[in-house]
């Protein structure tokens, strides 16, 4: 079993936020529009991981999750965390110049459901995703688990912007 927490807010919690979904080896682009979007509305930004290979046991008072493995296989116990750590270190690097206020959310399970938890926790605007992966590999993932970004346009109270991502440079 591992533990994860998310961060703090780099300044004063704002009132309202965007929603975006991160992932490690994700295009900066979806940062940068949910970031840009942000700034617009004076709303903060949730930067929002979810671990699909972990799922929680325990959630603590204090936000730290308690986690297990989907794979009993799997002994990569701190991997995920760091991670979660590096990207969280990315995004914030990328936004210190003149990003909006922002967090780091570690979510695991489901993405499409876990995105949704975090929306339903905030007072949220918009949410953010990317396109799918291209070539076959986004095309299976979409196949078997569904689009992300179609499940929370329609399960979500709020709008949900799909980042159009460039396709396989040839």
């Amino acid at each position: 079993m591992s533990t994860a927490r998310s961060s703090t807010w780099s300044g004063p919690a704002p009132d309202e936020v965007v929603v975006v979904g991160v992932h490690a080896g994700q295009d900066l682009r979806v940062v940068d529009a949910a970031a840009g979007l942000a700034r617009r509305l004076a709303a903060g930004l949730v930067a929002v991981w979810v671990d699909p290979t972990r799922v929680v046991v325990r959630r603590e008072t204090d936000g730290t999750l308690d986690l297990t493995p989907v794979d009993p296989d799997d002994d990569d116990v701190l991997g995920q965390v760091t991670a979660a750590d590096e990207l969280a270190e990315r995004i914030g690097q990328h936004l210190a110049a003149d990003g909006p206020t922002w967090r780091f959310v570690y979510a695991a399970g489901e993405v499409a459901h876990e995105l949704a938890a975090v929306v339903a926790q905030h007072s949220t605007a918009y949410v953010v995703v990317g396109s799918r992966r291209p070539g076959l590999a986004g095309w299976m993932n979409e196949a078997i688990g569904g689009s992300i970004a179609g499940r929370l346009a329609h399960t979500q109270a709020v709008p949900v912007v799909v980042v159009p991502l460039p396709g396989e440079r040839r």
